[in-house]
């Protein structure tokens, strides 16, 4: 039997995908007025479509655990991205670093967590198909600043380190900041739950090891973020 907080997770879950393949259509829209080239247009268009099927298939694991009744509480709101003063340059900059950049990059090594203890079968299919999928997403995300930095270094470069410190102190709420709750079972391990101290652990190897390196090679430092 699964608990409320399995069923919790995964409702949350369906709604993250799904305002996940919203913001990505508008990432979509946003690459095309800005001239990106078109390999990462089509990278883009697929990651609607994982998004949509991540949804489904999250949906599918909270039915699975008896959740069928739970409304999503999908707020439309959420589904769209602010738009940038400055225009939709600056819009899609702070849109790749904080959605993919950031977002995806830190999802990689947390699915992968959570794979490792799932035991329930359809929970341990979609966490497979979710993780082969958020690494070409995440890597769509470093190849789409790599494009726009090649339209504007220098205003890309200060657009970035201007919005990081607020970006990094959201995820770290996201990822670190858990009220005292009881721990997991094994059961709930099994159903694709993960511990948190492992979402904090992972958060910080994240940070250190991918993402600071990486934004270095772009001439873009965070040596002292925390």
């Amino acid at each position: 039997m699964s608990t409320d907080r399995v069923r919790a997770e995964w409702r949350n879950r369906v709604l993250a995908e799904y305002t996940s393949a919203a913001h990505a259509a508008q990432v979509l829209h946003w690459t095309i007025q800005c001239g990106l080239p078109d390999e990462i247009h089509r990278v883009a268009i697929r990651i609607v479509g994982d998004e949509l099927d991540h949804a489904q298939l999250s949906h599918q694991c909270l039915v699975a655990f008896g959740g069928e009744d739970l409304p999503t509480g999908l707020d439309v709101q959420r589904l769209a991205l602010s738009s940038a003063a400055e225009g939709p340059l600056a819009s899609l900059v702070d849109a790749i670093v904080s959605g993919f950049c950031l977002g995806e990059t830190f999802a990689v090594p947390l699915f992968n967590a959570m794979r490792v203890h799932t035991r329930h079968p359809m929970a341990s299919k979609v966490l497979e198909r979710v993780l082969q999928d958020e690494a070409i997403h995440r890597g769509f995300g470093w190849d789409a600043l790599d494009a726009l930095l090649e339209i504007d270094p220098q205003g890309v470069r200060a657009r970035v380190q201007q919005q990081l410190p607020r970006n990094l102190a959201e995820f770290h709420r996201a990822y670190c900041d858990f009220p005292d709750v009881e721990p997991l079972t094994d059961e709930e391990r099994s159903c694709g739950l993960l511990d948190y101290d492992r979402y904090i652990e992972t958060h910080d190897i994240t940070l250190q090891k991918v993402i600071i390196p990486w934004f270095d090679r772009r001439g873009i430092e965070l040596r002292d973020a925390d």
